[in-house]
């Protein structure tokens, strides 16, 4: 069965690659998936009144490879959808335009390596953005791009994991103490149960028992240990779901964390 185009039905399409089409007739450029995304070259930026006031705009990297894009400028057409993708995901897990921009360059990157070709573009957009936290160590979860984008954790973690093995990335070890002002604010818990919390975290990472514990379940642990020390009311369901665990996850590392620390 051929593929028209939905605007003027004609059946003179390229195939410019990663489900992206081309209308040779009306210039319309569309995903083949089950929900195309339209887009005319002859169609302006959207203009600033069109963005609510819970986006932002478009940073001036981010419009200047959708304009290259466009125009025809620039290699593969999927960079615009990862370019609006980039965007939207950046302005949810709130991080500034040079996390937007060194996105962008990852995912051009990894399209020119082959690591877009055979899947979806959004997929690789969203461990680009993550790619991009995490090189610039800036406190962002696998948890919080998967809430943003219904992706997988595992599935991001492994795009993540074959982006910077193949475009040789050097990504430095992030403590999981990194993460604690973010999520002690969120939680309106004080400063200094927010240092001890560090000093647990802190103990656990130069122990054996830190290659078995994620992130997440470390976090969550730290902060309900440091909380219940200090007389401090924060249930261990308030605190899971804060830090994207589960409570019995949290429940049963905190137990084995006490055993640790208070054997130091």
């Amino acid at each position: 069965m051929s593929i028209k185009c939905p605007d003027c039905s004609s059946d003179n399409i390229k195939d410019e690659g990663d489900g992206i089409m081309s209308c040779k007739s009306c210039d319309l450029i569309f995903d083949a998936g089950p929900q195309w995304i339209r887009y005319n070259p002859g169609n302006n930026i959207p203009d600033k009144t069109e963005f609510t006031n819970n986006q932002s705009l478009p940073s001036k990297t981010i419009l200047k490879w959708q304009e290259g894009t466009r125009s025809g400028d620039l290699g593969s057409k999927s960079i615009l959808l990862a370019s609006e993708e980039i965007e939207r995901i950046a302005n949810e897990i709130r991080v500034t335009d040079s996390i937007k921009e060194s996105a962008l360059e990852i995912f051009s990157s990894s399209s020119k390596a082959g690591i877009v070709r055979g899947r979806k573009s959004g997929k690789v957009a969203a461990a680009a953005v993550y790619t991009a936290c995490r090189m610039a160590n800036v406190p962002r979860t696998l948890d919080e791009i998967s809430d943003n984008t219904n992706i997988d954790r595992n599935e991001l973690s492994r795009l993540h994991k074959l982006i910077t093995r193949k475009l040789k990335l050097k990504i430095h070890a992030a403590s999981t103490a990194n993460f604690l002002p973010r999520f002690s604010h969120k939680l309106a818990i004080p400063d200094e149960i927010e240092k001890d919390a560090e000093k647990i975290i802190i103990t656990i990472e130069k122990s054996d028992y830190r290659q078995g514990i994620s992130p997440a379940a470390l976090l969550g642990s730290a902060l309900y240990i440091a909380c219940k020390r200090n007389k401090i009311r924060r249930s261990q369901l308030e605190i899971a779901k804060a830090v994207g665990t589960s409570e019995v996850t949290l429940r049963n590392r905190a137990k084995e964390i006490i055993l640790i620390i208070d054997s130091e």
